[in-house]
């Protein structure tokens, strides 16, 4: 029976493929960081061995396999901050933590290594209105973000290894993940609890291309067991949305107040007289709030993974129902709220 290693496991993306492959009668054995949270865990029949993916020494317990070449490790650990403030951790999380578990990989004659990386980490198009069908290099100066960088030089390197060492690597690249199972606060999950308590009084120009977490593990399910070339990058994306309308929808779906008012882009750069009016104001500038919905991208398409992988993604407004509702029953804990007070818009994200 195929053995399943899962990074990240914690996380919106890995926790959803942790139980969709339970729910498949899978074997899965989890990392899981000594000073985490396991509470996305709980009561889920999951080996659980600690470790961090930045010491390589640290993975041993993790790797420690009888047939290696019968296993399958899914890694979907990572760390995105939307901020305009570096985070040194999204480097050293994203390529290094990547590194460490691809290395090891192939030092372990893994059987196959599922990297999950992000479409945000597709070069830009450069205004091209022809969607992006299929990308086989990633370069980190084509791409706007550190997050969007880190992924992109992370998912090079695995192609890297590919080539130089025959490592079995598939690479899948969703667009932002919306649905169930965020046990935290992530940007859009924020934006979400924002709108529904009122918070959220304005609107800016931008929007963002998003799929649905369950629709993800699905496609991971399948390229686990899918004998895919060495190599092969899959988009999965689904539908994109503009802020207004991604806003429309939350008042069709809740009822609640709709959101028109639009603040202008030149306010949202915050240098100049925008600086000026925030400072006069003391007004928060709304960019910070709408982080995933700023930075540009492509447009996709997901042709492969339609073909080889069944990706057939589900209706985006049924998602965003699905995630609202999680929202509402799932309250933020005392400790992201706490997070959140003190980082302001740098907050943690599970995908995308």
């Amino acid at each position: 029976m195929t053995q399943y290693l899962v990074t990240g496991a914690t996380g919106q993306i890995g926790n959803t493929i942790v139980r969709m492959l339970l729910d498949n009668g899978k074997k899965v054995r989890v990392l899981v960081h000594p000073e985490e949270d396991t509470t996305p865990l709980a009561g889920l029949p999951v080996d659980v061995k600690y470790g961090d993916i930045l010491v390589k020494d640290s993975l041993k317990d993790f790797f420690n396999l009888k047939e290696p070449r019968e296993c399958v490790v899914i890694h979907a650990q990572e760390r995105n901050v939307i901020s305009d403030k570096t985070d040194l951790m999204v480097r050293r999380v994203n390529i290094h933590g990547t590194m460490n578990i691809t290395d090891t990989c192939v030092k372990k004659k893994i059987g196959k290594l599922i990297y999950i990386g992000s479409a945000r980490a597709i070069p830009l198009n450069n205004g091209s209105k022809e969607p992006v069908k299929d990308v086989t290099h990633f370069d980190r100066n084509k791409v706007v973000g550190d997050y969007a960088k880190s992924k992109a030089e992370a998912t090079q390197y695995i192609l890297d290894k590919v080539s130089l060492n025959g490592l079995n690597a598939v690479i899948l690249l969703p667009s932002l993940v919306i649905g169930p199972y965020e046990f935290g606060n992530s940007d859009i999950i924020s934006l979400i609890r924002d709108y529904l308590s009122g918070d959220l009084k304005v609107t800016i120009p931008g929007g963002v291309d998003f799929t649905d977490v369950r629709d993800v593990a699905a496609g991971v399910l399948e390229a686990a067991e899918h004998s895919s070339e060495k190599g092969t990058c899959y988009i999965l994306s689904n539908s994109y949305m503009s802020t207004q309308d991604f806003l429309h929808h939350l008042h069709e779906i809740t009822g609640r107040d709709e959101v028109t008012k639009t603040v202008p882009n030149w306010l949202l750069s915050g240098k100049g007289i925008a600086q000026l009016y925030y400072k006069i104001t003391r007004k928060a500038n709304p960019k910070d709030k709408y982080g995933p919905f700023l930075s540009p991208e492509p447009l996709y398409e997901s042709e492969r993974a339609s073909a080889d992988l069944h990706y057939t993604p589900r209706d985006v407004r049924s998602s965003l129902e699905d995630t609202v509702e999680w929202v509402e029953k799932n309250p933020p804990s005392e400790k992201d709220s706490s997070e959140d007070a003190k980082k302001g818009s740098s907050k943690r994200a599970s995908g995308g």
